[in-house]
């Protein structure tokens, strides 16, 4: 019996360290060709690992991918949201938050690749990547809740406020990205953006 658990102990912890090796590979491919150009038998050679290695964790590279994502987003957004200053107001909090996601979208590999490709993945791995980032989407809804609440930005319909914010977002992490040096540009593009969507959602 003891003999049984230390062998499937030992499986298990291969599984995940081969699972590790193929996620690190996939982040290496993709920031050098682009997940679009990238084949599951690129992952592999990466990896060093068989390409039957590859299917019997994953399904397809947009499984991996979005396996990625649910592991790693989520301490990654931690990490942003941990950055904001909780005894700050509404307009200064989103603010940080903007810059905060700005920088990431625009620098961070996982970011790019989540920036260009999950409008390009099926319904059902976009959805699973947005529950992965539900955090940040609630951070957003309580700061500019908070902020119509007391006065800080005007009312606007929900739907429209929401995308407005995400639009902004992303088309500064747009900016970031098409300049030479994304990470000596970072700053200044984050702050710009973020300064622009606070005054966009001022009450005139």
């Amino acid at each position: 019996m003891w003999a049984d658990r230390f062998y499937t102990a030992g499986m298990a912890n291969r599984s995940e360290a081969t699972r590790d090796v193929l996620f690190s590979a996939a982040k290496a491919v993709f920031e050098e060709m682009g997940y679009a150009r990238v084949s599951h038998a690129d992952i592999s050679f990466e990896a060093g690992i068989g390409r039957t290695t590859f299917y019997e964790h994953f399904t397809s590279k947009e499984d991996l991918l979005v396996q990625l994502v649910q592991r790693d987003l989520p301490e990654l957004i931690e990490r942003v949201l941990g950055r904001v200053e909780d005894t700050a107001d509404s307009a200064e909090r989103l603010h940080q938050l903007t810059a905060q996601m700005v920088e990431f979208l625009g620098t961070d590999n996982l970011g790019l690749i989540l920036h260009t490709e999950v409008p390009r993945l099926s319904l059902d791995a976009q959805a699973a990547i947005a529950s992965s980032h539900s955090s940040m989407s609630t951070a957003f809804v309580s700061v500019y809740r908070d902020g119509v609440e007391h006065g800080s930005f005007r009312a606007l319909p929900p739907m429209l406020a929401g995308r407005l914010i995400e639009q902004t977002i992303m088309t500064g992490g747009r900016v970031l990205m098409a300049t030479e040096d994304p990470k000596q540009h970072a700053h200044e593009i984050a702050e710009e953006t973020a300064m622009f969507l606070v005054r966009a959602l001022v009450p005139s």
